[in-house]
């Protein structure tokens, strides 16, 4: 087919993005355009999934097989009969959608490391070796006859395609972020060498600021090891736990790099279909876990745990045919994360309202109650947004300061019934009120109020009345009796306003009874995702003890307001915003301001390590420094290696004493400062 110039220069330009956006050639990507006959989006879709323009209408008498010799770059040495499904692109990827799939790959994707997978796709041209018959042309080389209005759509091109190349650029470069002393209670931010693993960091830092898990942690025993266990090793992780933990509580460095550490502690790199509130409720678990099983292994015989973050829980089953006595049947598992959907056909969009109607499911006649049995101390929540097919911007998940979990119990299921029932009988009569008040005030689509006012005026100002002062007198008692019509309507309207104001406030405050207001839980932390790729497009908001809320992205850790933890519009439009909230029991703020103990083998480090490393931020205050040595120009040093653990737990001192007096940064070989 032959093209025009202007239509060869656009193919050319489109090519060129096409082949940036699958990895390919600009001859691929333009036969791929021609085959979907210039279709930019459908061409994109087809390169992603693999398609590579053989048998095109447009191109029937060019090659569509690579010649004798010729090996393409994707190629495993098989048959190229075989068609091999390159890895798809994480260039673009389409996040205008309602679709959850597109925006976890996007997810997935931009959080692989480029060494961890083949051929990780990027912008710029092929580093591919030319081939004779390709004829191709550098995209930014000069072409000869190229008119004023081409060269200016293929410089608007190379800048699409550099903003894209700096969206999708992952910052595997962690070197040029320069060491920064921590000022005060500010959160350390953890940031992990392996983007892949960015979310886990996040989970790591909210776990640490739940009060309940912090003091568990600190109050647990270092476990016998083999002296011989790599860092990295699985069976460290409670060492590496409870030394993360001290660093996060001691340290004077602003953020640390992770290097081993979070790899130790059983999770993975985001991959595959999870999520990102699937992956994170999933290390939360292990977490948990992990300290649960130290903390039962550590307890005083005949002494039953704490439980943390386990909660056990099972069904009520009740029939209206059959009044009896409610029993639950116990879940054999335990849980400790609450999946909450919300969105599609979940009416609600606040937390306690979506937990009210996934716990309750109706049968027939027969409801089904979900309730806690034994309640845990620290409750997380995976948030899970369902895409609505409804084109209105979508409604912001609401998650309150403060819940209560009474209502969800089963000691308080009889209570809690009768108040669901009550409830419901209100709901009703709200729901019969607004009906009745949309009787009176709307026919079909007409708004009747108004359409009584209107003729009330036409028979006092418009209607001729003549010289007949019977005509006048039948106007006017006509309008007199609209009017009255009119009072009586709209005095019945503000009594059924009155009504259901006053209902609604009855249904918000009807749990509100010292009953069901034994278990309070108070937000912790909160993750936030924007909905793009990249480790900077998730967050967390964490409370350190003096109620002060931090917001870390990547290493950057600032001060918010509560208002922004709790109305945080970012994502909303794009499916994402908060995956994961976590909430424990209410303490007082002595209790969380409680001092932490913790072993003496990494706080002394902390304290030793954080000399060496303020001595070379502050080399001219020469009171941390060693006069024999030279700490200036020296390069930062990596987290010296703890000293090797006992052959018995009991041959390390119980943690005690008091806390370093200034708040110290342990530095080691699985984690090392930027």
């Amino acid at each position: 087919m032959q093209l025009t110039p202007e239509e060869e220069s656009l193919e050319q330009s489109n090519g060129e993005l096409l082949a940036a956006i699958g990895n390919v050639d600009s001859q691929t990507a333009r036969k791929v355009l021609r085959k979907h006959k210039g279709d930019m989006e459908k061409a994109a879709d087809a390169l992603l999934a693999g398609d590579r323009g053989e048998a095109s209408v447009w191109e029937s008498q060019h090659r569509t097989t690579p010649e004798p010799m010729y090996t393409d770059s994707r190629s495993t040495g098989k048959s190229t009969s075989t068609a091999i499904a390159p890895h798809p692109s994480s260039s673009v990827i389409d996040l205008t959608g309602d679709g959850e799939d597109d925006i976890n790959r996007a997810i997935q994707m931009s959080m692989q490391d480029d060494n961890s997978r083949p051929s990780a796709p990027k912008f710029g041209p092929s580093e591919r070796a030319p081939h004779p018959e390709w004829q191709m042309v550098r995209s930014n080389a000069p072409v000869a006859g190229d008119s004023s209005s081409s060269v200016h759509d293929r410089i608007l091109d190379d800048v699409i395609q550099a903003s894209l190349q700096d969206f999708n650029k992952e910052e595997d470069d962690l070197a040029p972020l320069p060491p920064a002393v921590r000022e005060g209670g500010r959160p350390i931010a953890l940031r992990p060498s392996v983007p892949a693993f960015a979310y886990a960091a996040l989970v790591l830092q909210a776990m640490y600021y739940v009060p309940q898990i912090r003091s568990a942690v600190s109050n647990l025993r270092l476990p016998s090891i083999n002296t011989d266990i790599p860092v990295g090793s699985v069976e460290r992780a409670m060492w590496n736990l409870i030394e993360l933990f001290t660093n996060m509580d001691l340290a004077q460095l602003s953020f640390m790099v992770d290097i081993e550490l979070i790899p130790s502690l059983e999770t993975h790199p985001l991959h595959g279909n999870e999520s990102l509130s699937e992956a994170s409720a999933g290390a939360v678990r292990n977490l948990n876990e992990l300290i649960e099983d130290h903390m039962r292994t550590q307890a005083v015989e005949g002494e039953e745990p704490d439980r943390l973050f386990t909660f056990t829980h099972g069904r009520v089953t009740l029939s209206s045919s059959i009044m009896a006595p409610a029993k639950v049947d116990r879940n054999p598992e335990p849980a400790s994360v609450v999946v909450v959907a919300f969105g599609g056909g979940n009416p609600h969009n606040d937390l306690v309202s979506c937990m009210e109607h996934i716990l309750q499911k109706k049968v027939n006649d027969t409801l089904h109650y979900d309730v806690i049995v034994t309640p845990s101390d620290v409750i997380g929540f995976q948030l899970n947004r369902i895409p609505s097919s409804s084109k209105s911007s979508p409604d912001p998940f609401v998650y309150p300061k403060t819940i209560f979990l009474d209502r969800f119990l089963f000691h308080n299921f009889a209570l809690t019934t009768q108040k669901r029932a009550l409830e419901q009988e209100m709901r009703k009569e709200i729901w019969d009120l607004t009906q009745h008040k949309g009787k009176l005030t709307r026919f079909g689509a007409r708004d009747t109020l108004q359409d009584l006012r209107s003729t009330i005026h036409y028979y006092e100002h418009v209607a001729d009345r003549g010289d007949d002062p019977e005509r006048q007198r039948t106007l006017e008692r006509t309008a007199n009796h609209l009017k009255d019509i009119l009072t009586m309507i709209l005095g019945k309207v503000e009594d059924i306003d009155h009504r259901v104001e006053k209902l609604q406030a009855e249904v918000a405050s009807i749990y509100d009874c010292p009953e069901l207001r034994q278990y309070q839980y108070d937000l912790r932390a909160v993750l936030m995702h924007t909905g793009l790729p990249g480790r900077k497009q998730m967050y967390s908001y964490v409370q350190d003890a003096e109620g002060t809320w931090w917001k870390t992205v990547d290493h950057e850790v600032t001060e918010v307001p509560e208002e922004t933890v709790l109305t945080d519009p970012t994502g909303l439009h794009l499916g994402a915003g908060p995956y994961m909230l976590l909430y424990s029991r209410h303490l007082s703020e002595e209790q969380i301001r409680e001092p932490l103990v913790w072993p003496t083998i990494f706080s002394e480090a902390v304290q030793e390590n954080n000399k060496k490393f303020l001595a070379m931020v502050h080399p001219e205050l020469g009171i941390f420094s060693n006069p024999n040595s030279t700490t200036e120009n020296t390069p930062v040093p990596e987290l010296a290696t703890a000293p090797a653990p006992p052959t018995s737990a009991r041959e390390l001192p119980v943690p005690g004493g008091a806390r370093p007096m200034s708040r110290q940064s342990s530095m080691r070989s699985n984690t090392r400062m930027d």
